[in-house]
């Protein structure tokens, strides 16, 4: 049998703790009593591009695999069409995430694969976590049995986080790669920059490289120069 991914390689974990703002409160906890075993069987966390939804689909492994649970985490852009395989191994996990359901839907051949993982997870017992864009209803599901089964377990909202949190996320993950970002900074960013978070943790990603070359501080002049200058 073909090879997939199974597992994360990330060289900072992705946590729950990592995932700031309070209005998905509820929302981590529930996977995270998920990803240890005692919640909902099926969960689908819905919400737009920049929300967070792979943040916590991969915090959900991490935090399974950091209690000995083993998890599988598919992401179904990349998988392509190794979704069969996985659904073969579905059985060898503790928790298993498919990211991005939207990858597959309007897809015969897809559409199919998908019902089949789902119906396989509930066959073995394991807690499965989806995301997608929007509620299963608004999706433009082909596949009769693959809708319902879209909807067998709870659904949540990702909250979009707002200014004061994007601050907060943008000088926490500074912090966590050694890096000072003054307030002011931070605020420069949200005010010249795209605001979705993948934009703003992209030019961070930026910053940290040229920072490190540069041996400079995340100064207002400094971040004007590599992200606004320096294109």
């Amino acid at each position: 049998m073909q090879q997939i991914p199974l597992a994360l390689d990330l060289v900072t974990p992705t946590s729950f703790e990592g995932f700031i703002g309070n209005e998905n409160l509820l929302l981590k906890a529930t996977l995270a009593e998920q990803a240890a075993g005692s919640g909902e069987t099926q969960v689908l966390i819905h919400g737009p591009a920049g929300a967070g939804k792979s943040h916590l689909a991969q915090a959900a492994c991490y935090h399974a695999g950091s209690m000995g649970r083993p998890a599988a985490y598919w992401p179904l852009r990349q998988l392509g069409g190794q979704l069969a395989a996985a659904s073969e191994q579905i059985e060898a996990f503790a928790l298993a995430v498919i990211d991005d359901v939207d990858a597959v839907i309007g897809q015969a051949e897809g559409e199919f694969m998908l019902f089949d993982l789902i119906n396989r997870a509930r066959e073995a017992g394991v807690p499965l976590l989806l995301t997608a864009s929007h509620p299963p209803t608004e999706l433009p599901v082909k596949l009769a049995d693959l809708a319902s089964r879209l909807t067998w377990g709870a659904m949540m909202a990702v909250h979009l986080p707002g200014d004061g949190e994007k601050i907060e996320l943008l000088r926490a993950r500074a912090q966590a790669r050694g890096l000072e970002m003054p307030h002011g900074t931070a605020q420069w960013m949200l005010a010249h920059l795209p605001r979705d978070v993948g934009t703003l943790l992209d030019a961070l990603d930026r910053l940290d490289r040229e920072s490190m070359i540069a041996k400079r501080r995340l100064t207002i002049p400094f971040v004007r120069e590599v992200l606004i200058e320096g294109e």
